[in-house]
Order: C-alpha cells, then sequence, then structure tokens
C-alpha cells in the first residue's frame, strides 16, 4: 500500500508540478489539501477543499483531524507562510513535515533574519538604516516587504521623497538596487546535511511571481562559494532554494532563501532530478542520491486549460483517417492516442469507425500495423463504404460520444442521435488530468 503525502495548499503552481512528479510513482500517494475551491482538483485524484485558513483559529484542529481521516504520514507545504506555521507546530502534527527545521524556516520568511544570519559574507546586498533614509545618497534603492516572497510589495525607490508612499516603510527591507541576471537555484540536503544537488537557472522572464522562461546555467566558482556558505551556516533539510541577483559591478547578491519548492523547480526534473520524490525518501529514513543528465533545458510557461465537463459516457466511436492519424495518414496522432488509452483505462469502449478501406491502396490493419497501432486497442472495428452513414451504425443504448475530423460527419451524427461530438481539436477537453 502507499504511504499518503498531504500537498498543501494544493493549488499554487509548485503544488501542480509537485503532483506531476509523485503521481506514477510506486512508494507515496500525492492527496492535495486546500482552503479554497481551485486548480488541485483538475490535477489530483485526492482532493480536499474548504479547510480553514492557516491564521484561522481553528485551522490546527481540522488540519490534524483531516490527517488522521486520510492517515496521511508525511506533509510537504507549497507556501512559504504555510511551511513556518506547519513547521512549528510540528510536535502537534501526526505526520512529518517535509520541510527544514522551524527555525530555518523562520529565518527564511525573514530577510533582516536571513541578512543577519549571513551578515558578513560578501554576497549580502548593503542593507539601509530604516531611521536614517535620509542619509542614502546612492540611488535608487529597492524596498521589499520583510516577510514578502518573489516580487510582491517590491518598488524600485529613485529619490528619498519617494519614501513618503510606502506604507509603514520602517517595517521594511530598504536595500541596494541591484540591476543585473536574476537567478534562482534548487538545492537539495539531505538528512546527514550533506547537499547533494544544485542547479543554478536564469530568470530571463517572469509572470506573476514565477520564472516564465528560464534555463540551467553552469555552476560556477562563484555559485558553489555562495552555496557552501549558506550551507554552512543555516541547518536545511531537503528541497531549499535561493534567488540571486547581480548589482551593478556584475557580482552576485542574495535576494531571498524559500524552504518551499519554487515555481520552476520543474528545470531540475527535466535533468532527470524528481526533487518532491528525493524529498520524502529522505524523510521516510531513505538513502538518497542524484543522477543528474549533462544537456541545457530551456523552460517557457503559457497558462493551460484544464476541464471537467458534466459528461458521463461508457463508449467512444472515433473515426480513423485525419483523426486518430495526421499529416496525411503518415503519423499517429500522439495526443488522440493518449486520450484513447485513457479511456482504454477507465473501461470505456472504444470503437473504430472508418471508410479507410475504400479510399486507401493498403488495408486498414496494414496501415494500422504500418503506424503501430495496436488491433486490440478497438473492441469493434466497423468498415463502411461511402454510400453508408456513420449514424446508422452507432448504437446509442448506452451513453456514448463521437470524434470525427469531419464538420459533416459530426453534424449527421449530432442531428441523427443526439449524443455529443468532437473535433481533433476539442479532444483535450475530455482528457482526465488527474490520471
Amino acid at each position: 500500500m502507499k504511504r499518503n503525502v498531504l500537498v498543501f495548499a494544493g493549488g499554487p503552481y509548485p503544488a501542480i508540478l509537485i503532483s506531476d512528479c509523485l503521481k506514477y510513482n510506486m512508494i507515496f500517494h500525492p492527496i492535495a489539501a486546500s482552503s479554497y475551491s481551485n486548480h488541485s482538483k483538475f490535477v489530483y485524484e485526492d482532493c480536499v477543499e474548504g479547510l480553514p485558513f492557516v491564521f484561522e483559529d481553528n485551522f490546527l484542529d481540522e488540519f490534524v483531524k483531516l490527517i488522521v481521516e486520510k492517515n496521511v504520514e508525511f506533509v510537504i507545504p507549497t507556501d512559504d507562510t504555510i511551511a513556518l506555521f506547519l513547521s512549528k507546530s510540528q510536535e502537534k502534527i501526526p505526520a512529518i513535515i517535509v520541510c527544514s527545521p522551524y527555525k530555518t524556516a523562520e529565518l527564511c520568511r525573514y530577510k533582516k533574519k536571513t541578512y543577519h544570519a549571513l551578515h558578513g559574507s560578501d554576497f549580502i546586498p548593503l542593507v539601509y538604516d530604516n531611521n536614517k533614509l535620509e542619509d542614502i545618497v546612492d540611488y535608487p534603492v529597492f524596498v521589499k516587504p520583510d516577510d514578502g516572497q518573489g516580487s510582491q510589495g517590491t518598488k524600485r525607490i529613485d529619490e528619498y521623497s519617494e519614501f513618503q508612499f510606502i506604507n509603514h516603510v520602517d517595517k521594511k527591507v530598504v536595500c541596494e538596487y541591484l540591476p543585473g541576471e536574476e537567478y534562482t537555484v534548487d538545492y537539495f540536503t539531505d538528512r546527514n546535511r550533506k547537499l547533494l544537488f544544485c542547479n543554478p537557472r536564469s530568470r530571463s522572464r517572469i509572470m506573476y511571481g514565477i520564472t516564465a522562461r528560464g534555463f540551467n546555467v553552469p555552476l560556477t566558482d562563484e555559485f558553489r562559494q555562495i552555496i557552501e556558505e549558506i550551507n554552512e551556516k543555516v541547518e536545511f533539510r531537503g528541497y531549499w532554494f535561493i534567488q540571486l541577483k547581480r548589482d551593478k559591478h556584475g557580482k552576485l547578491k542574495l535576494l531571498e532563501i524559500c524552504t518551499r519548492f519554487a515555481g520552476t523547480f520543474g528545470i531540475s526534473k527535466s535533468l532527470g532530478v524528481n526533487l518532491p520524490l528525493l524529498a520524502l525518501c529522505d524523510f521516510a529514513g531513505m538513502d538518497t542520491e542524484v543522477i543528474i543528465n549533462n544537456y541545457e533545458v530551456v523552460s517557457d510557461k503559457s497558462f493551460i486549460d484544464r476541464y471537467q465537463l458534466n459528461l458521463e459516457y461508457e463508449r467512444v466511436y472515433i473515426d480513423y483517417d485525419d483523426t486518430i492519424t495526421c499529416n496525411k495518414g503518415t503519423q499517429v496522432n500522439p495526443y488522440i492516442m493518449a486520450y484513447l488509452y485513457q479511456c482504454k483505462a477507465k473501461s470505456k469502449k472504444i470503437i473504430l469507425i472508418t471508410r479507410h478501406g475504400y479510399s486507401h491502396e493498403n488495408t486498414l490493419i496494414d496501415d494500422m500495423n504500418r503506424l503501430a497501432i495496436p488491433e486490440n486497442l478497438f473492441d469493434e472495428i466497423i468498415e463502411l463504404s461511402w454510400e453508408e452513414e456513420k449514424s446508422n451504425v452507432i448504437n446509442n443504448d448506452i451513453t456514448s460520444i463521437f470524434i470525427d475530423n469531419s464538420f459533416n460527419e459530426r453534424k449527421k451524427v449530432s442531428r441523427a442521435l443526439h449524443i455529443p461530438v468532437f473535433d481533433v481539436s476539442n479532444v483535450d477537453c475530455l482528457f482526465d488530468w488527474r490520471m
């Protein structure tokens, strides 16, 4: 039986990546939990919504109740505030929090604590005294929340008079402005405090605080020095990351350290390192090691739409030419094949309807063999002449859908049988991304 892992909160982008990393493994079963309805229910097969927010008085009681009900052994926090709260409450929670110790989570949550702990390191940016802002002469400077994350609540200040527009500036961090290139470095430190993995990557395009385009960069001596010094001075466990930016002289300076999963740790996954699985194995007491593939990775993000249709069906009727195949029959459409295999996994009947034999030199089976399409993928294969209508051979005694690239064919079936019909372009609406 798999060991249950609670991913909380389940909605942030890193939680979606964690699902991709864990859903097919043989040891752990991921469960998403959130305080409100979000995207997690589209990707997690096991999903819980409606927990109190972490700042509410009854959160911990309800959280513990869920852990007991779901027999959860491990909890992966996906937010800095949640990581801090759960690590502080570890003794009251009957599951292992997959995160660095509370003191480390606290240090990383507050930038003033971070900079104080690493005081004297030459990669710490110049931080100004909030009581002496009028003494600043080297503008621009940068203002950011002490307990913020990413670019939230940050502002560049070009002259002293602009401070009057910053609320509670005395509680913020005012530091030198860093105009250069920005990087994130993913790390993994095992239970013996051995640094097993580090991967610097660029942040060349940012969207909503997450790296929208990035690529891995060489682990230079400059990166290595910063990595070793931070890992020596701060007690980490499992996954963590830092963000760096170059100053006006091109030198790397520290922006922040985080003990949660970053939004683009998928670049590390693309190098063959499954960081969530690695962390779970380490916290489960297993010895861990990594194999890193040696190539360049470019990652780029865009919005992806996932759908849940109020539609139940037990049988799929599907066309062959230009539906299962593409590019004039020279290739298989991989997305259609993926959908058909998902149907097979859900025990849906798949019926192939085609006129292929009446318009091609090769027989249908010969053509399927050429394209490595297994005949037994289909529960039935119906070959028609051009005079026969597809609607006449569709048995609608059980709930069915029809897929065909031809609008005229879809129109005939829809009008005759009143069943849902789909073009190749909208089969993605039928995917179940939780599988």
